[in-house]
């Protein structure tokens, strides 16, 4: 949130929280007037209906994940250094942002997701990037599409439910925290070791 007045930062920072607690549909302006400490008459002034709100902070979200999309279409970096740093800013960015939030908007509106593309002319996707490699031969003959799907996941669930991995793995607050900082590299490794080609004897 660069180039903001310290009123709009702290309406953009009240929107977004509401936003997260109750969605597009259930967020009200008078609600987040309320969270930010300002009359909805103010609220207005800044930011003219809730449309635009979401969308400030809906794109903002996008962004920061499109930074990430990128790695693909760095040409000077092995696949395996690509995918550990795919995965370990993919990490840092679903625990940093609200994953229930995005997921639920783009559920909401599937729209959303063709709002925000790549800068770049040349669009390079996990997919076209792993097919491509296979096709090569520097991977195995995997299904991408699992490979892709398996990565989000083996990312995303843990977020979506620490509550129950703390319970369930008898790891306090502190300590769960502490493991979270260091899977993302061993899910690098799984996924790696599971689609690199071994060397034939």
């Amino acid at each position: 949130m660069t180039n903001l007045t310290e009123p709009e930062k702290k309406i953009l920072d009240a929107a977004k929280k509401v936003f997260e607690d109750y969605g597009y549909n259930g967020a009200r302006m008078q609600q987040i007037a309320d969270e930010a400490g300002i009359s909805k008459a103010s609220l207005h002034y800044y930011f003219r209906s809730k449309e635009n709100l979401f969308d400030r902070i809906f794109d903002e979200t996008m962004s920061a994940f499109m930074v990430i999309v990128s790695t693909w279409n760095n040409e000077t970096e092995e696949w395996e250094t690509k995918l550990r740093k795919f995965i370990i800013e993919f990490f840092v960015f679903l625990k940093t942002n609200s994953l229930l939030f995005i997921l639920r908007e783009i559920n909401r509106n599937p729209e959303l997701l063709n709002r925000k593309k790549p800068n770049s002319k040349k669009k390079v996707g996990f997919i076209s990037y792993f097919e491509n490699l296979k096709t090569t031969g520097v991977i195995k003959d995997v299904n991408v599409h699992l490979i892709y799907i398996f990565m989000h996941s083996l990312c995303s669930y843990p977020i979506l439910n620490s509550s129950l991995f703390k319970r369930t793995t008898g790891l306090n607050d502190k300590d769960y925290e502490a493991f979270m900082d260091e899977y993302p590299g061993h899910v690098a490794d799984f996924l790696i070791n599971a689609i690199k080609k071994t060397k034939q004897k």
